[in-house]
């Protein structure tokens, strides 16, 4: 099969955002770039009987103003990578239900914070919240402002789906030529004792916890320095009770944020965590969320 990046595109300005930083990607990648765009028909789920009359009138220009967006969209993208293969394919069905089928044989889906059906007041659309929420591999939301500078951040707790968007955010650093930033977020409260048995102090918890904070980057990291020794990265223990909220501030300075889909703190029924939820909500740039693959 061969593979391709994914981008759900819909005429709106977020969609082809999408597909801007999905062409840049595969560009990178060396592979496709396929546009999807995901018509939804006035007589979806309801049968034959109800497509008659006007209705079906109304539903074959619908349908014709998609495929004329989709072209649109892909003439643009053409033009703009000139070298790259483009495909454009135009399916029925529910948006956020294709693009998450589409997305399991994917090298990776990108989607805008919100399309043409989004309320303006939302930051994130439904088909990207439940795209980035449900998805298969890499998902990327990206938001229609310009594209922030600065390092790839991964957020990272030692937990398996972080450990996949640690090995992400290094392939993608390598990529972009930028520095890799590697962030754990700790929380311990100093002790500030002394033991009134004796002379020595207690441990402090707080100088405990930024070493086991600092050490658990460093060994994830051990082999990343072995094999690119130029890739240059920085260490960032963030002492913080609000994980969430210290990851989107981080993410102002960051080209992309990636993390996994659920960290250790989640609960095992959860499809995405606190984490990744609010960061594909509030973070300043694109957010890669990486969940669990067969390839």
């Amino acid at each position: 099969m061969n593979r391709s990046i994914v981008a759900g595109v819909d005429g709106s300005p977020g969609g082809l955002t999408a597909a801007r930083y999905g062409a840049s990607l595969a560009e990178r990648r060396n592979v496709p770039l396929r546009l999807i765009h995901v018509f939804e028909s006035l007589f979806y789920g309801y049968g034959p009987l109800f497509a008659a009359g006007n209705y079906a009138v109304a539903d074959e220009q619908l349908h014709a103003a998609a495929q004329r967006s989709l072209a649109n969209d892909a003439e643009q993208i053409r033009a703009a990578y000139p070298g790259l293969t483009v495909e454009a394919d135009l399916l029925e069905g529910l948006p956020a239900a294709v693009l998450i089928e589409e997305s399991q044989d994917a090298v990776a889906t990108v989607v805008g914070t919100r399309g043409l059906g989004g309320f303006a007041g939302l930051q994130l659309g439904s088909v990207s919240s439940q795209v980035a929420a449900h998805g298969h591999g890499p998902v990327v939301v990206v938001r229609p402002a310009e594209q922030p500078d600065g390092p790839v951040l991964v957020g990272f707790d030692g937990s398996e789906a972080s450990q996949a968007a640690l090995t992400y955010g290094i392939r993608e650093a390598l990529d972009l030529k930028v520095p890799l930033a590697v962030a754990n977020v700790y929380w311990e409260e100093p002790l500030g004792l002394q033991n009134p048995w004796g002379s020595k102090e207690i441990p402090d918890p707080a100088v405990t916890a930024v070493h086991k904070s600092q050490q658990l980057i460093d060994d994830a990291l051990e082999l990343a320095r072995e094999e690119h020794p130029d890739l240059q990265i920085e260490i960032r223990t963030i002492h913080s009770m609000n994980p969430e909220y210290s990851l989107v501030e981080e993410s102002a300075h960051a080209s992309l944020t990636i993390v996994g889909c659920r960290g250790r703190g989640g609960f095992a029924g959860l499809l995405l965590g606190s984490v990744s939820r609010t960061l594909v909500h509030h973070a300043a740039g694109p957010v890669a969320v990486l969940h669990p693959t067969a390839h």
